[in-house]
């Protein structure tokens, strides 16, 4: 049953993808035109569906906590990665979808990486230490003119095991544009795939935390945000283990 639920997943998501690919290019034209609105109105309804869809059909059910602490500014959202679908969740669950900083490997695939343009989202390169440099300002200056960003700060998925160490270079976008820091915990989605690299059903708890104000910060405050941050989100994430 699994093995069938992995197909239809599987076939679904490129059949999605090839169908919507007009869509991505009449957005394209529409942001030449200066229509941007209008382009980010479609981006967002498309990517919305998409991200429920690809879960629901995985069998995945997403409680979702604190969805009040959702800011009306430009943030950082922080989370911890267990799976893939940690992308999908983010982008269907956590308020709108928002641009991602995201492994430069995903630039690569066809239709996903067309999307992720249209989301204006920053793809990372870790092996190139200028490259990353460069990104970590773009983060910035995205989020400075008025745009939100999900980053994963581990860097890799824990699959489950413990979260790995934050690493500091997301805390710098926030800090550099002012921005609140809004903790995410997502605990369970590494159920949903990464156990046999086949679909499962699955229930995921997605607890959104009350964002951290930036502003004022001092140094030996901003330098201690990883930790913190990290701290706050093991504090509902009851698959972590140390």
């Amino acid at each position: 049953m699994n093995l069938l639920r992995t197909g239809l997943w599987l076939l679904y998501l490129i059949l999605y993808l090839i169908v919507v690919c007009p869509t991505a290019l009449y957005c394209k034209h529409l942001r030449k035109s200066g229509r941007e609105e209008q382009a980010a109105e479609i981006i967002e309804r498309v990517v919305h569906r998409w991200a429920i869809r690809i879960i629901k059909i995985a069998g995945g059910k997403v409680i979702l906590r604190g969805e009040e602490n959702i800011p009306e500014e430009p943030a950082v959202y922080i989370a911890n990665h267990q799976s893939d679908f940690d992308i999908p969740i983010m982008l269907g669950y956590v308020g709108k979808p928002r641009s991602l900083m995201a492994k430069i490997e995903l630039a690569k695939v066809p239709g996903v990486h067309l999307w992720m343009t249209l989301l204006d989202c920053i793809f990372l390169d870790r092996s190139d230490v200028k490259q990353s440099v460069r990104a970590l300002m773009d983060g910035a200056k995205m989020v400075k003119s008025g745009k939100s960003i999900t980053i994963f700060p581990e860097g890799t998925r824990s699959k489950g095991g413990p979260a790995g160490e934050f690493k500091g270079g997301a805390f710098k976008i926030a800090t550099k544009a002012r921005a609140p820091i809004v903790p995410v915990t997502i605990d369970g989605s590494y159920r949903l795939f990464e156990q046999r690299m086949r679909i499962h059903p699955g229930t995921v708890y997605v607890t959104i935390h009350p964002p951290i104000p930036t502003v004022g910060m001092t140094r030996e405050e901003q330098n201690a945000l990883p930790d913190k941050v990290r701290d706050i989100v093991l504090t509902t994430l009851q698959e972590d283990v140390g």
